[in-house]
């Protein structure tokens, strides 16, 4: 199973998938959730609900979750040493 973020992104359910931008993030109110890799969380859920639970079977879902993760923590740190300099 060779699926990519892209293409698990496009998977889902969402009108528009899109990922939530640094800037909407840094602006959003304390009380608000936001879950920047929510459509990759999604699709991997839906993964696991349609093979019965086997984990086995959704590793390339759950590989682009951890990945998009990766990146979003790459970003958010990148932004916070660039507003400290």
């Amino acid at each position: 199973m060779s699926d990519t973020t892209g293409d698990i992104r496009g998977l889902s359910n969402e009108r528009e998938p899109r990922r939530v931008t640094l800037r909407e993030f840094e602006n959003k109110k304390s009380s608000k959730f936001m879950d920047p890799c929510g459509i990759e969380a999604k699709a991997s859920f839906k993964c696991l609900d349609d093979n019965n639970y086997d984990k086995s079977m959704c590793s390339a879902y759950f590989d682009a979750y951890r990945s998009c993760k990766q990146m979003w923590v790459r970003e958010r740190r990148k932004a916070r040493r660039d507003k400290t300099i």
